[in-house]
């Protein structure tokens, strides 16, 4: 489903599910784009080492289960509780959240505090009115079963759907999403379900994708696409819902929690250099792998500038025109982890879903090809650069499958105009 302007026909054609031809005029949904032998091979790799990864992360991770959810959980009681304060100091918080979990702890947890935008909040509020098992398991199940649903979605073109489930039953990403009971699930589907409701409904699918911004550093990406492929209503939408949510958690929480973020978010604050420290440096993005490389922090915050800005430009030439919607999708997903400026293991379910989108939408995949879509897609397993070092490469295969990405599409281009295309 190209996102740009085009003839009323041609973009009804490439809407999930109608059917989408390459230069040869066949039907994508009746091509297979992996051969025997490389369908076995992708099976295998995705077996193994997802297997690994879920051995790994429960086992690293099984003595402080879902530390993060806990943040989520104990901030929404602290709503309930009206003590809403706690929120704002993250010694005390985390001193709450040892409390409240001791059972669930092997040793207490060190700084964590909260560094969200109140919109999440608001809308984890629902979570935090059940008992704390039930909260995280309900969180979890839900989030993945909308992922799995919006990605098949958007795929059913008759491309070979057990690639989509691979790539997310089997990802490294999942397990550690699961065992730190991370968002990533939602976040993942916002960002997919909302594009994949473009050609339908743009005032919807921005709707949607402005719920988005209560992770602001995963949402970077998305007005870039929508500028490059002028969906002005899905701007719009995404602008008014983002706006409603704020305005909603204003006139819930107050504006002192709001006061608190910004004031966190820009480095005012003491407790900005305590999560650089804690959180950010236990990321993926580029600053972390830069700073563990041994650049200053200010080189590493260039670093990181000239990611998202690199990042932008890609996005912007990927949807600047009609192209594979798989492949644009591709692109964002790609995109959107090298331009965060904190992005953790959990988030990279959004590179394994990349990679699989670019093995079913490539043409002819060759071994190289094949090989870095696997590389991708294996990543997380060796990340965050803070405990695997060879984690620090991450952001150079980004760049390798953005740029095969980009490829693809313009040699699509290239076909679709040339004579008799």
């Amino acid at each position: 489903m190209g996102l740009a302007a085009k003839p009323r026909s041609e973009a009804l054609s490439s809407l999930p599910g109608t059917g989408e031809g390459n230069e040869a005029g066949q039907p994508l949904s009746l091509r297979q784009p992996l051969s025997l032998r490389q369908s076995v091979a992708l099976a295998a790799i995705c077996g193994i080492f997802g297997i690994a990864a879920w051995t790994l992360w429960v086992w690293v991770l099984k003595s402080e289960p879902a530390q993060d959810w806990m943040v989520f959980y104990t901030a929404a009681r602290a709503y309930f509780d009206g003590n809403l304060p706690l929120i704002f100091n993250g010694e005390a918080l985390t001193a709450a959240l040892n409390q409240r979990f001791l059972s669930w702890l092997s040793s207490p947890l060190n700084l964590h505090p909260w560094v969200y935008p109140p919109t999440f909040l608001l809308l984890f509020v629902p979570f935090g009115m059940l008992a704390p098992a039930i909260s995280l398991a309900v969180f979890l199940v839900s989030g993945f079963i909308v992922l799995l649903g919006v990605a098949l979605f958007y795929v059913r073109r008759g491309q070979p759907r057990w690639i989509v489930l691979f790539s997310l039953v089997l990802c490294p990403a999942v397990p550690f999403n699961v065992m730190t009971g991370q968002n990533a699930f939602f976040t993942s589907a916002i960002l997919v379900g909302g594009f994949g409701l473009i050609g339908r409904s743009p005032v919807l699918a921005g709707a949607v994708l402005g719920v988005l911004t209560f992770k602001p550093q995963m949402w970077l990406m998305v007005p870039v696409a929508l500028v490059a492929a002028r969906q002005w209503r899905a701007l719009g939408g995404a602008a008014a819902s983002a706006l409603i949510l704020a305005l909603l958690s204003l006139i819930v929480f107050g504006p002192e929690i709001w006061r608190v973020w910004l004031g966190l978010m820009t480095g005012t604050d003491e407790a900005y250099r305590a999560w650089v420290t804690s959180g950010r440096l236990n990321g993926m993005s580029v600053f972390a792998c830069a700073t563990w490389l041994g650049m200053p922090r200010a080189v590493a915050n260039l670093a990181q500038g000239a990611a998202i800005a690199l990042a932008a430009a890609i996005v912007y030439l990927a949807f600047r025109r009609p192209a594979p919607g798989m492949l644009q999708l591709a692109v964002l997903l790609a995109a959107t982890m090298l331009a965060a400026p904190h992005v953790s293991t959990s988030d990279a379910v959004m590179l394994a879903l990349a990679a699989g989108l670019f093995v079913i939408a490539s043409r002819r995949l060759r071994p190289a090809q094949l090989t870095l879509a696997a590389a991708v897609w294996i990543s997380p397993l060796v990340n965050p650069p803070s405990v695997f070092r060879p984690g620090c490469l991450t952001p150079v295969l980004i760049l390798l499958l953005l740029g095969a990405l980009i490829t693809e599409i313009r040699e699509r281009g290239a076909a679709s105009s040339a004579p008799g295309a």
